[in-house]
């Protein structure tokens, strides 16, 4: 984002006062002094644990044009750096980057899902980037404070601007929406992720269909179709509802699916006749993000068979069932996040891959008081995908692996540890040449750290 405003506007779009007048171009917004470059508006947020007011002399003196708070400085600022005040810097950021995304003429496309929707968000990203101008969200800037911050550095001529939209409670889509106010919405899936906040998957459903709420009759919306879930999607809205999956009713349908160790083969049923679909990617799941992705193109205008070659050179997102080849070994990096439904899926491709194979499964977190049962559910199918050596680390994990023996897996081939540095320990022991590894675990268990302990070389900063 470049402009050249006046601060009155810009205090106008957020109900602030200009506190200290300047004639400033503002090149940006941060809200990280560490990241902050010269000539952006520095936005004090207050956090749980930290409060930017008190960085406001860093940002100064990093350059920045002007500073968004809702105290004034103690120790003030210099006459030529910009101040506004509102009552609320959180909510000032969101008002601006409203009223940034009603300047731009780029056509916006919200992504949720329970599993996935950074893959799929991607994948639409990379299929329509191909003759377009296309913006989209970057890392993990997908809530309350990073959407704002991806509309504000929205280019001016981008045709397309995809945006991820995550939540872990009901309402937070909601509120997403009424500031980026989607084009066009694409759920991925519905899973048990929250599941410990939302209660059930029909809680979890419903959040979900948040995105379809402000979307006019007409409008695109591409929703999975083989779940319980349809008429909580049909009630959400208006929009024109596309769904896809693998049962015979959805409008886009997936398949005789085949999975080899590093692609994805299927058919796809549409409404233009039958097409194959080959994807560069690890695991069943890839199939269905991939079709979402290609229905939601084909909706909007793109000619089928573009897209689908198109997605063929699509590359896994960091960390994301991300496959590295190392020291005779292959890596299958999955730390992003997990849930039992992802958890799952990578199981189901762990099993099809080369011997000795070798499963590093860490807690799944906000699972509430189903926590127990469904790891225990996951160390059944962890038993039934038959790794070579199951290595579960934290205290959740444990569940894992005392259901992994219950359900037969020899003593000898489970292992339950309390950290991840005991795990870097471990496998460097037990790794051998020729071993396919899985690492999957919630961001929270930090399994990059256990990743980085075995491989400095690898320089993974995997969140």
């Amino acid at each position: 984002m470049k402009m050249k405003t006046e601060l009155k506007l810009l205090a106008e779009k957020c109900s602030g006062r200009v506190v200290i007048p300047a004639s400033v171009d503002i090149t940006g917004i941060s809200i990280d002094t560490r990241t902050l470059k010269p000539g952006n508006l520095y936005v004090a947020l207050k956090g749980e644990t930290h409060d930017g007011h008190a960085f406001i002399g860093a940002a100064v003196k990093a350059g920045a044009a002007a500073i968004l708070v809702s105290s004034l400085p103690e120790t003030g600022v210099p006459a030529e750096t910009g101040v506004i005040q509102v009552a609320d810097t959180l909510a000032a950021l969101q008002a601006i980057a409203a009223a940034r995304r009603n300047e731009l003429r780029s056509f916006f496309i919200g992504v949720t899902g329970s599993n996935g929707k950074t893959t799929t968000r991607s994948m639409v990203h990379h299929i329509l980037s191909e003759g377009n101008i296309c913006s989209a969200t970057t890392g993990n800037l997908n809530n309350h404070i990073g959407l704002p911050l991806t509309i504000m550095a929205i280019a001016e001529n981008s045709h397309y601007s995809i945006l991820e939209m995550g939540m872990n409670h009901s309402g937070e889509i909601r509120d997403l929406c009424r500031i980026a106010r989607p084009d066009a919405a694409l759920i991925s899936n519905i899973g048990p992720a929250h599941i410990g906040i939302l209660g059930s998957l029909e809680n979890i459903a419903r959040a979900k269909a948040e995105i379809l709420e402000q979307l006019d009759a007409g409008k695109t919306a591409v929703v999975p179709g083989d779940t319980d879930f349809t008429d909580i999607f049909r009630a959400a809205g208006r929009a024109n509802l596309i769904t896809f999956g693998e049962k015979p009713e959805n409008d886009y349908r997936i398949s005789d699916l085949q999975m080899q160790a590093d692609s994805i083969a299927f058919k796809l049923q549409t409404p233009v006749g039958v097409k194959q679909c080959h994807l560069n990617l690890a695991g069943r799941h890839n199939a269905f993000n991939a079709t979402a992705a290609l229905t939601l193109c084909h909706q909007l205008g793109c000619d089928l068979d573009r897209a689908i070659a198109r997605i063929a050179t699509f590359a896994p997102v960091g960390a994301r069932m991300e496959r590295v080849q190392i020291d005779g070994l292959t890596v299958l990096l999955d730390c992003y996040n997990a849930n039992p439904g992802s958890m799952q899926e990578a199981l189901r491709y762990l099993a099809i891959c080369s011997s000795p194979r070798i499963a590093v499964l860490g807690d799944m977190r906000e699972l509430g008081e189903l926590s127990e049962s469904l790891h225990r559910q996951l160390g059944v199918q962890a038993a039934e995908a038959a790794p070579d050596l199951l290595v579960c680390v934290g205290i959740d994990a444990a569940h894992i692996a005392a259901a992994a023996r219950d359900k037969g897996l020899a003593e000898t081939r489970v292992i339950s540890l309390n950290s991840g540095d005991a795990a870097a320990e471990l496998l460097r022991e037990r790794l051998q040449k020729g071993s396919t590894v899985l690492f999957k675990a919630s961001r929270g268990m930090h399994f990059e750290k256990i990743v980085q302990k075995l491989w400095p070389q690898l320089g993974k900063d995997l969140h």
